[in-house]
């Protein structure tokens, strides 16, 4: 393994990168950049960080192609959503005129049959998202009103 060479302006931006980035990953791949170039072995900075040999050596490689943009974590995409935003919405109206339960709208829309189905809770996190709330005392829909309060003047 060639040995990492680095300026002094890239030792002094990894180093401040690995104490004060936001993101824990970027800090350790910068100080790991950092201990490679002090000599440390692939093997032992992998020791040193608790993760696997393959890791290291892909930081080096991206630092190598990449340079510091090589530290940064790529766009972690997961799974699409089942509901389009405008079928998203669509749902939010129902629950904002007709209100209850998350199983009522739900078998309300099934009737149409122009949605995919979903679980309640994929339900429940698309109407948390649109700030609909559930009553402590009463399962059904309410509407958050936080933003509207904190827009109203004060009294």
């Amino acid at each position: 393994m060639k040995h990492l060479e680095l300026s002094e302006h890239e030792r002094r931006t990894l180093r401040e990168m690995g104490v004060f980035h936001p993101h824990p990953r970027t800090r350790m791949r910068a100080q790991g950049i950092l201990r490679l170039s002090e000599g440390l072995t692939l093997q032992k900075t992998a020791d040193e960080f608790g993760v696997h040999l393959n890791s290291v050596e892909q930081w080096r490689q991206r630092w190598g192609r990449l340079g510091l943009a090589g530290l940064y974590e790529g766009r972690h995409t997961g799974r699409p959503r089942k509901w389009t935003p405008q079928q998203q919405q669509a749902l939010g109206e129902l629950a904002q005129s007709e209100g209850g339960t998350v199983v009522a709208l739900l078998r309300q829309i099934e009737q149409s049959r122009d949605h995919a189905p979903i679980s309640e809770n994929t339900a429940k996190r698309y109407l948390k998202e649109m700030d609909f709330t559930y009553k402590r005392y009463r399962y059904s829909l309410k509407k958050s009103e936080i933003k509207r309060r904190s827009s109203a003047p004060a009294k």
